[in-house]
């Protein structure tokens, strides 16, 4: 009985080489998501005036508040608002659109802020509460409480407490802020440190002839960019990569004076009608201006910076080739298939044996 080979040495080979180049392709977008640009931002210059923190007190305020909505509080000693005063005013800067989508979306809190009070003469204070009930032990401390308390409900079901204590870079308390509430404080101007790397090393080769050497590596950098705004799909980094493809693009169409046309342009735009644009206009003719600037007056890069620039297009590099290779490769079971196909049925040989004993008993 006669059944199927085992593959051969060269099919085995090519069975390896493409697993292996699987494991690359995934070690390379790991690599990419891992070292992926982030969104940094600048400050805000202006006001939304219907957003205000409340104060709650105890017990019973922050069981009335959390029994509808979801709040998140800033628990801070008298002396001692640095803290409330930046979420807060983070807060009012933040774009109408952005706080009501979140609700829209089920999302979104209160913002609230408990003063830390001592017991005193006439006032039992709120000390005790803060640290036996909430948990609290240092200050400032932030909170989020989730909605559905009544009179009989644990805080303990309800409080997730931002672990760090007083040490904690306002920074953290705000992405703490974004994951629990949906949204980013502020109405911050947003840039993209390594775009705006590649963005200065793009100019510095200046106007260049369609197939020049120097034309070409703006190509790759504008390649290199658009490649790593595929990595991530969170915001703002997704929009504002939207913007830095858009200014690589027609630079090279329009000329390296592009931008500095459209700065000037936009600029002035905004100063005549800035009374009567909504504050989400405002918002992204100053984002545009931003990005657009980061090409007008470019950084000087470091050799750092030069380094994450080449590390980026040896990744990407890599990874389309790795693509390529396993697109070309076949897979194991299309090399095997023909082969499985002929030997799929075994094949039984027929017995001969009757036939030649007969003929040698007449011999």
């Amino acid at each position: 009985m006669r059944y199927a080979s085992p593959p051969n040495r060269p099919v085995r080979r090519r069975q390896r080489f493409r697993t292996a180049i699987i494991a690359t392709v995934a070690i390379i977008v790991l690599s990419l998501v891992a070292f992926a640009p982030t969104a940094s931002a600048a400050s805000s210059n202006f006001v939304v005036q219907d957003k205000r923190c409340i104060e709650v007190v105890d017990d019973y305020d922050i069981r009335t508040t959390a029994r509808d909505s979801d709040i998140f509080v800033i628990v801070h000693e008298k002396d001692d608002v640095v803290a409330q005063e930046h979420i807060c005013k983070k807060l009012e800067a933040t774009l109408n659109k952005v706080y009501l989508g979140a609700a829209a979306k089920g999302k979104g809190a209160v913002f609230a802020y408990l003063v830390v009070e001592e017991p005193s003469e006439g006032k039992n204070g709120n000390k005790n509460f803060v640290k036996n009930t909430l948990g609290v032990r240092t200050f400032p401390s932030y909170l989020y409480v989730s909605k559905g308390m009544d009179r009989y409900s644990k805080f303990s079901d309800h409080v997730t407490q931002l672990k760090g204590g007083d040490s904690l870079e306002m920074s953290v308390v705000e992405t703490f802020v974004e994951d629990n509430v949906g949204f980013r404080l502020g109405n911050d101007v947003f840039s993209i440190v390594f775009f705006d790397s590649v963005a200065s090393r793009f100019v510095s080769y200046g106007d260049t002839a369609p197939w020049s050497s120097d034309r070409i590596k703006q190509r790759i950098l504008q390649l290199l960019v658009r490649f790593s705004t595929i990595v991530s799909f969170k915001e703002p980094f997704s929009s504002i990569g939207k913007l830095y493809n858009r200014a690589f693009s027609m630079s090279l169409a329009n000329g390296m004076d592009y931008s500095e046309k459209q700065v000037k342009k936009l600029q002035k735009k905004l100063d005549l009608k800035k009374h009567e644009l909504s504050d989400e206009k405002i918002h992204e003719f100053q984002q545009k201006i931003s990005i657009l600037k980061s090409f007008e007056e470019p950084k000087e890069n470091t050799a750092e910076d030069d380094k994450q620039i080449f590390i980026h297009a040896a990744l990407h590099l890599g990874l389309a080739i790795a693509t390529l290779l396993l697109i070309i490769l076949p897979a194991a079971g299309e090399e095997t298939e023909e082969e499985e196909v002929i030997n799929a049925e075994p094949v039984v040989a027929k017995a001969v044996g009757g036939d030649y004993k007969s003929t040698k008993k007449t011999s």
